[in-house]
């Protein structure tokens, strides 16, 4: 008795186990390897003349911390930069969100609370500071609670030096230029050994 079922039951086993090998072999790769997870990060850069919110993203795979990095998407707030609105600072606030609406439609939902944002200040609010420093501790304030009001993870909103600033933008040159490392072709990580090169950024109030 045993042998006549293993007689029926093998035969469809092995006939079973052929279909599946064969689906697969047909089903493109592409429809059954999962997309890798990417994360997100949102940086608002504060110029002197305006705002411009970014948001990056890069895959889960990463050397050292660090990831191939691809912007996903802009916006440009419309007014003035922050530095503009010291004699109403809440409207410093208020101006962000237009962006920050975009932002939220344009990072997955369930990567809000782990994505970082953060606002970088620069030359128009150090020369705010210089002159009236309750009115830029107004402004930042007023962005700060914006900021926070909105689902993502919370970073800062801070002023930064000229020096910050240069290395911000030198590191910035330097990676679009792939002098630091890459991820090739091969699938392996690439290590550049030529140097680097430097960089001057001519800003709306300042020059680094």
């Amino acid at each position: 008795m045993a042998r006549k079922v293993l007689a029926v039951v093998l035969p469809l086993l092995l006939l079973c186990v052929g279909l599946i090998g064969f689906i697969l072999l047909l089903v493109p790769t592409k429809d059954v390897k999962e997309d890798p997870t990417y994360k997100y990060g949102i940086v608002l850069d504060a110029g002197s003349s305006h705002t411009a919110l970014f948001i990056y993203k890069w895959p889960a795979d990463k050397e050292n911390d660090t990831g191939i990095v691809s912007e996903h998407k802009k916006c440009d707030v419309e007014g003035g930069g922050i530095s503009s609105y010291a004699k109403n600072p809440p409207d410093a606030g208020k101006s962000l969100e237009v962006c920050l609406d975009e932002a939220v439609k344009a990072v997955p939902t369930e990567r809000h609370a782990v994505t970082p944002i953060y606002l970088g200040a620069t030359a128009g609010m150090r020369l705010l500071n210089l002159s009236d420093f309750m009115s830029s501790d107004l402004v930042l304030d007023a962005v700060s609670a914006k900021l926070k009001s909105y689902p993502f993870d919370f970073r800062g909103a801070k002023i930064l030096s000229g020096p910050d600033e240069g290395v911000f933008g030198w590191v910035t040159a330097n990676y679009l230029l792939e002098n630091f490392v890459k991820y090739g072709w091969t699938g392996m990580w690439m290590r550049r050994t030529a140097g680097t090169l430097g960089a001057m950024d001519l800003g709306g109030a300042s020059t680094q």
